[in-house]
């Protein structure tokens, strides 16, 4: 089975038990994916041009959370993390160095990141294929010490990451692809009583077994070389979406140069600067239009306020950059406003799942 390569949410699935769920759901929109789970302290910017399809599954097992999200776009995904879980991520792709984690390049073969998960900051420039699996710290604690992992406290947890032996990961990845695959296809089974215990003592030692018990420099990714420089140049985009702001300028601004700020940002975001500031910005319309009243929204007057002076080019740049018109942001939004109540009766149940872990 190739997890990647296989479209495994729908809309109709949902199965609970007391302590046992399965939660799948297929969105066409990142702001829908945020309502869905009310996020909170959360951002979710879309980095590439074109409609959004995206895929979440989540499988809950006592207090294991196991999630698996789908994106076509490259997604950056930012905020705060919920306190008492240890987060572990694994990228299915076989693609290097095309992902970031806390501005650290993620290598899907072999490195785990995520850990305390106080925080997120990823980056994902080419669309994404993440497993992710929450535990309680508590839960981890009891059986690193079963093992005798002293050493896998905070200071090991602080590091965000470790690249494992890639047959290790390989490991890993086996036994998620089988309760994935048990997931989508025989969901009963993961209901018997016996099943919490079994995955518990299973896939915990499995985890905590592969991180190397000894560790050095290779064991730990080393920080993108200007992230640094594109930290304060996102912060002062975000300072001026509303202002004119050329390359050269935000060089000045930063005392770096044109190309060290290009490099950076072709690094991280698969973008030009000035391509990611015209995206922050088209994402920032985006949000205001879907918090709008359709009937008090002037388009224009809005675009305009993020720098789009040019009607006619700001509409085709929107639809390239999300498949649809700004108009019809608004009409959507519309008829999501009409169905609020019923939309958040469905989702009581579910919405902490998603704040176990990130996108």
């Amino acid at each position: 089975m190739d997890v990647s390569d296989r479209k495994i949410a729908r809309d109709r699935t949902n199965i609970e038990t007391s302590d046992r769920k399965i939660v799948s759901r297929s969105f066409t929109d990142l702001d829908g994916f945020k309502e869905f789970f009310e996020y909170q302290n959360k951002e979710i910017i879309q980095l590439t041009p074109g409609s959004l399809q995206a895929e979440f599954l989540s499988i809950q097992i006592g207090d294991l959370h196991f999630t698996y999200n789908q994106a076509n776009q490259g997604i950056q995904f930012s905020g705060d993390g919920t306190k008492g879980y240890i987060c572990f991520g694994i990228l299915w792709s076989e693609k290097e160095k095309e992902y970031y984690s806390f501005r650290h390049a993620v290598e899907p073969h072999r490195t785990i990141f995520g850990f305390n998960n106080r925080e997120a900051d990823e980056i994902f420039p080419h669309g994404v294929t993440v497993t992710q699996i929450a535990i309680p710290v508590r839960t981890f604690d009891t059986y690193a010490d079963r093992l005798k992992r002293y050493d896998l406290g905070d200071r090991f947890r602080n590091k965000n990451h470790v690249n494992l032996l890639p047959t290790r990961m390989q490991e890993i990845k086996d036994y998620l692809q089988q309760l994935i695959w048990l997931a989508v296809y025989k969901p009963t089974w993961l209901h018997q009583p016996h099943i919490e215990k079994l995955v518990s003592d299973d896939f915990l030692p499995l985890l905590i077994s592969q991180i190397p018990l000894k560790r050095n420099s290779q064991a730990f990714l080393k920080p993108s070389r200007r992230s640094q420089l594109i930290v304060r140049a996102e912060h002062n985009m975000l300072a001026n979406l509303d202002k004119p702001l050329t390359l050269t300028q935000l060089a000045k601004d930063l005392e770096s140069s044109s190309s060290a700020l290009s490099y950076g940002f072709q690094d991280l975001f698969g973008l030009s600067p000035m391509r990611y500031l015209k995206v922050r910005r088209l994402n920032a319309v985006r949000q205001h239009l879907k918090a709008s009243e359709p009937d008090n929204c002037a388009i224009a007057t809005l675009a305009s306020q993020f720098g789009f002076y040019h009607p006619n080019h700001f509409t085709r740049d929107y639809k390239t950059m999300f498949g649809e018109l700004p108009s019809e942001t608004l009409q959507n939004t519309a008829k999501v406003n009409e169905s609020h109540d019923e939309y958040h009766l469905e989702i009581r149940g579910h919405q902490r799942i998603a704040d176990r872990c990130m996108l």
